[in-house]
C-alpha cells in the first residue's frame, strides 16, 4: 500500500472507528436496531470521506493529508474559529443552566477542556528559546 493510499484512509478510518464506538453506546442504551442504523450511517460517512480524500480539491487535499501551506493556514484558521465557537456555546450553556438553577458542569467541562488544550498547545507547539536562537544564528 502506498503512502498516499494510507493518508487517504486516515479520515475514513477515524470516522468508522468513532461511529462504531457510538453505535456500541447506542446498542447499550437504546438497543441493537438503533445501533445498526448508527453503524450504517458511520459506514456511509466513512465511504464519503474516502471519496472526498481522493478528490482533486482543497477539501480532498486536507482530508487526504496532502495539504500545501495555504491549505494548512486555512485549517488553522478554521480550527481557531471552531474553538471560539465551542467556547461561546459552552459559555451560553453555563449561563442558561445557571439561570434555570440546573447542573452546569457539562458545559464548564467543555469550556475548560478547550481552554486547557489551547494553553498546552501554545506551550508545546510555540517557539522555544533554542529555536529562536537558531533562527538568529542563520542570518
Amino acid at each position: 500500500m502506498t503512502s498516499t493510499k494510507q493518508q487517504r484512509l486516515t479520515a475514513p478510518a477515524v470516522v468508522l472507528v468513532g461511529g462504531t464506538i457510538i453505535a456500541a453506546a447506542i446498542a447499550i442504551g437504546h438497543g441493537w436496531p438503533n445501533a445498526g442504523f448508527a453503524e450504517a450511517i458511520a459506514i456511509v460517512l466513512a465511504a464519503g470521506y474516502y471519496l472526498l480524500a481522493g478528490s482533486d480539491s482543497d477539501l480532498g487535499a486536507v482530508y487526504g493529508n496532502r495539504a500545501d501551506e495555504r491549505q494548512v493556514l486555512v485549517v488553522m484558521r478554521a480550527s481557531h474559529i471552531s474553538m471560539l465557537l465551542m467556547l461561546a456555546i459552552a459559555f451560553v450553556g453555563v449561563v442558561i443552566t445557571v439561570a434555570l438553577n440546573k447542573n452546569y458542569w457539562q458545559f464548564e467541562l467543555f469550556g475548560n477542556a478547550g481552554g486547557f488544550a489551547y494553553l498546552i498547545s501554545i506551550l508545546v507547539l510555540g517557539a522555544h528559546e533554542e529555536q529562536v536562537l537558531d533562527s538568529h544564528d542563520t542570518k
